[in-house]
């Protein structure tokens, strides 16, 4: 797994420097370091057109273009390619809006670019897909965006869809899913979600229905009040990881420091590292499972060095699982800790258990939990 983890930190390495800048201005319709040429160059465009914009250029929106709504709503298919630029809701006393907003028939890509400071009362403080809408996001940083519902960043409804890929989400704010909300169709590559904080569940991630897919990307140093302070999934939703690392996300609440899962969760090749649970009464340092609907499967997979560190009855640094169905095919749990057994696996169920081993957690590695995992000894 650290050649697993080493790959990861590599692919994230140049996202969080900011957007990447173009040698040259790229073909499309040119656009002026001007919001009001940015603005007129959206309503103009035609289905199927690509703005390029100034390069390194900041387009300070100051006001609404429409109520709620930085820029003009996009609603055929438009690619923007930003050359280095920043959009920006900008200025003292601006009043909310988000940036970009997708409605349905829409299908926005953009390229190079930055999304900063967008802030909204419903979803996506920085872009929102309506269902039926589609966005592509290569090489875009979604920074410092605000919602006081879901989505700091992004928020992707039922029956939309979403692609991310060479992103870095970071620094956004919302009730849940402080990077990314999704209730739709997901998949994202090579891409960091960090330093996000969700005031209730979901730091960097909570995907709610629908199907997503995250590969060779790191959520790491995420936060939450509530549960999940890296990743929640729940409601109906698929949700996969792969080659991908999970690490030092924290949750001031009681359940999942890494990841809170209620629904379907599969982990491939991926690291839980370093996640805290902190709450008194605190469960599952790296990953708490529940519900009889939740299913979770560790393939080739670490959980390590996790903890539910919060004084009285905090419990199982590794995993919680409370009814729902686990496989550990081929993974390792150890190095977990908790102040009271175990420190590793707590279930109430028996796993199914593959090649697997659970080592060296503390205070116990699976003594105190009411069903002890096959093949776990203290």
């Amino acid at each position: 797994m650290a050649a697993v983890a080493a790959t990861v930190v590599m692919s994230v390495t140049g996202v969080t420097a900011g957007p990447a800048t173009a040698g040259g201005q790229d073909d499309g319709t040119q656009v002026p370091c001007s919001t009001t040429a940015l603005t007129t160059a959206i309503v103009a465009a035609s289905p199927g057109e690509t703005l390029s914009l100034s390069r390194a250029c900041t387009y300070h929106l100051t006001s609404a273009f429409s109520t709620g709504e930085g820029l003009p709503t996009i609603d055929q298919s438009l690619t923007i390619r930003g050359n280095g630029a920043t959009i920006v809701r900008d200025g003292i006393g601006t009043a909310p809006f988000r940036i970009f907003h997708v409605v349905s028939g829409g299908n926005l890509r953009l390229e190079d670019l930055a999304v900063r400071g967008g802030n909204t009362s419903a979803n996506g403080g920085g872009i929102l897909v309506d269902s039926g809408g589609r966005l592509t996001l290569t090489g875009v940083d979604v920074i410092d965006n605000t919602s006081l519902n879901s989505g700091g960043g992004v928020a992707v409804s039922a029956g939309a869809t979403a692609v991310v890929r060479r992103g870095w989400l970071a620094f956004n704010n919302a009730a849940n899913g402080a990077g990314l909300y999704s209730g739709g169709t997901l998949s994202v590559d090579d891409s960091e979600f960090s330093r996000n904080h969700a005031r209730a569940v979901g730091g960097a991630l909570y995907q709610d229905a629908g199907n997503a897919f995250v590969h060779a990307s790191l959520v790491r140093r995420n936060t939450s009040a509530v549960s999940g302070g890296g990743v929640t999934n729940s409601g109906t939703a698929s949700l996969e990881f792969s080659d991908s690392k999970i690490a030092n996300n924290t949750t001031s609440g009681n359940q999942g420091g890494g990841i809170q899962n209620l629904s379907r969760l599969r982990l491939e090749k991926t690291e839980v590292s370093g996640n805290v649970v902190g709450a008194t009464g605190g469960l599952g340092g790296g990953i708490f499972n529940t519900t009889s609907a939740a299913v979770l499967v560790v393939k080739g997979s670490e959980i390590l060095r996790n903890s539910a560190n919060g004084n009285g009855a905090a419990q199982a640094g590794g995993i919680y699982n409370n009814a729902g169905k686990v496989t550990l095919d081929h993974s390792h749990v150890r190095n977990n800790a908790s102040t009271v057994a175990p420190g590793g696996v707590f279930t109430t169920n028996q796993f199914t258990v593959i090649g697997s081993s659970i080592t060296h957690n503390i205070p116990t590695n699976c003594a105190g939990s009411p069903v002890v995992v096959t093949g776990c000894t203290d």
